[in-house]
């Protein structure tokens, strides 16, 4: 075996490059979405939070999107204030599913007579077995959702429900025959003052007393309740009327939001404007009452004589009941089974702390991703056969191009070997970190030859000064580089757009500490080799 290879520089290259290929053949690449196709998406909050908080919100919408995990989606907290998602999805029917579970804060509220009775974050679980699921009735499609509610929530529910029934008449059998009273259900209930006029409210009270089937609205729903139920502020206009400014004041100090129906004069908008609300005109979705969209108000399901223990004499003697039922009916098994898997992910997923603000998104198709890939292999083998002809053309001899191309592969298998690794997905922005590595590296090795045999002005030092000059120059370059990128590595877990340059600062850097602890040795003793072999050849010509 050559002496040469048993050096340790040669034996540091080699080990590094075992580990690489390894981590390649076993582990393989993570492509990023620009290569492998996908959707990024960017979220902004309503308000930033801390970093507990993103978290917990990261991992709520990680559960909403992805409930499985089938997908592998990436999400990544970025300040306080924004988190990124990359998804493999790119159908459009599934990415509007996920911006829809993403935008939905997932607030659930259970009310009965205008109180509180629980919450969606005292539902402990979803009882996926105890009759979950859809069935048909009739003309229509039943879906039924089972929960068990936290051991507070539930003595709650039993104290507010209590013989909340009216017995009204009798059965044959001499039973009574109980008229209970109704809960109802909101998600993401606004936290706003609602404005309708009197039009508005007419129209509304009209549907609600008919009901709608598919919108689990009983008939007979009347609209005080509903209001009642809300808990917001609701104020019906009247035309020409004026505000009460004492009113309007003391719901300032809990929002400055207003929602108002589509109808409103533009003069009632204005004296609200000039109140101090955000004020927001506002059509519902076709076919539903206004004010219903509006509080988002999901269903209304009314009580048994059981569930209100008319039985039971003495409260502190009520049974009390973990788990109860959400049903709703749609027009279709499908439609029917998509309504009850939503509420079932945002029930076990929970509200997100603050709401989201924004959400911008940017999808590339899978064919996209495949032709970069092929794009940049073909690109890289052009790059080194130019190089390859440039240092010829530099030096007028292939010997000095071998161990300069040999180099280059070898600090890129070194790259992707430590990039697979570690996980670390390779975008576009850390493909252009290799491209900067490898141009850092091909000028350190341009710097390390013309210093050993380049030039003649620098013959009278010896090959250890020259050395130490190439190597004090390529040392400098590297710690630059380090200085230069390393603010980015270091903002980049807070400033969204500078996060988009965390790939090309860490291959960057990655490359620069391979070149000077690793190849740079190496080189330079392949290149000290060839520098006595042209000194030893200039000697015998004289």
């Amino acid at each position: 075996m050559n002496p040469l290879f048993k050096h340790w520089r040669f034996l540091l290259v080699g080990f590094f490059l075992a580990i690489s290929i390894g981590s390649l053949l076993f582990i393989g690449v993570t492509f990023g979405i620009d290569f492998k196709g996908g959707t990024l998406y960017q979220i902004e909050l309503q308000k930033e939070v801390t970093p507990t908080e993103i978290a917990r919100i990261a991992n709520i919408i990680q559960q909403r999107i992805d409930p499985g995990k089938l997908r592998g989606d990436i999400l990544s907290p970025v300040g306080g204030k924004y988190i990124m998602i990359q998804t493999a999805e790119t159908n459009p029917t599934e990415l509007e599913k996920i911006e829809s579970r993403i935008r939905q804060q997932g607030k659930f509220e259970a009310t009965l007579n205008g109180e509180l009775l629980f919450t969606g974050d005292e539902i402990k679980r979803i009882s996926r077995k105890d009759g979950y699921g859809v069935a048909k009735n009739g003309n229509v499609y039943g879906w039924n959702l089972p929960f068990v509610l936290n051991d507070e929530a539930a003595k709650r529910f039993a104290q507010m429900t209590f013989h909340e029934c009216t017995a009204i008449s009798f059965s044959p059998q001499g039973k009574p025959i109980y008229d209970c009273e109704r809960t109802m259900f909101f998600l993401d209930r606004p936290n706003a003052l609602i404005v309708l006029t009197e039009e508005q409210y007419d129209f509304d009270e009209q549907e609600l007393l008919l009901g709608n089937t598919f919108l689990n609205i009983p008939q007979g729903t009347s609209i005080d309740e509903v209001i009642e139920d809300s808990r917001n502020a609701i104020i019906i206009y009247e035309n020409g009327m004026d505000f009460n400014s004492i009113y309007l004041s003391e719901v300032l100090k809990s929002t400055d939001q207003a929602i108002v129906s589509p109808d409103l004069s533009e003069k009632a908008i204005n004296d609200l404007n000039a109140a101090g609300f955000v004020v927001t005109k506002t059509k519902s979705a076709e076919g539903s009452p206004w004010l219903w969209d509006i509080l988002n108000a999901k269903q209304i399901i009314r009580l048994s004589e059981g569930i209100t223990n008319e039985d039971v004499a003495d409260p502190s003697q009520a049974k009390i009941f973990t788990q109860l039922n959400i049903s709703g009916s749609r027009e279709s098994a499908e439609v029917a089974f998509q309504d009850l898997e939503e509420l079932a992910i945002l029930l076990e997923s929970g509200s997100l702390p603050t709401p989201v603000k924004s959400i911008s998104k940017e999808t590339i198709s899978p064919t996209l991703g495949t032709s970069f890939v092929s794009n940049i292999i073909m690109m890289g083998i052009i790059a080194l056969i130019l190089v390859a002809s440039i240092i010829i053309i530099r030096y007028k001899t292939p010997l000095l191009a071998v161990p300069i191309i040999i180099t280059l592969i070898s600090e890129t298998i070194m790259m992707l070997g430590i990039l697979a690794l570690l996980k670390q997905p390779l975008d576009l922005a850390a493909f252009a970190g290799i491209i900067a590595a490898i141009g850092t590296s091909v000028d350190s090795e341009i710097v390390i030859v013309d210093e050993m045999i380049g030039k003649a002005r620098k013959e009278h030092l010896s090959l250890l000064q020259k050395i130490k000059e190439g190597l004090f120059i390529i040392t400098t370059s590297a710690l630059t580089m380090l200085a230069v990128m390393m603010p980015i590595i270091l903002l980049s877990p807070n400033m969204p757009g500078i996060s988009n340059l965390y790939g090309f600062a860490f291959v960057a850097i990655l490359g620069s500490l391979i070149g000077v602890l690793i190849t740079r040795p190496a080189f330079t003793k392949v290149i000290e080799m060839i520098s006595d072999k042209v000194e030893k050849d200039k000697a015998k010509t004289v």
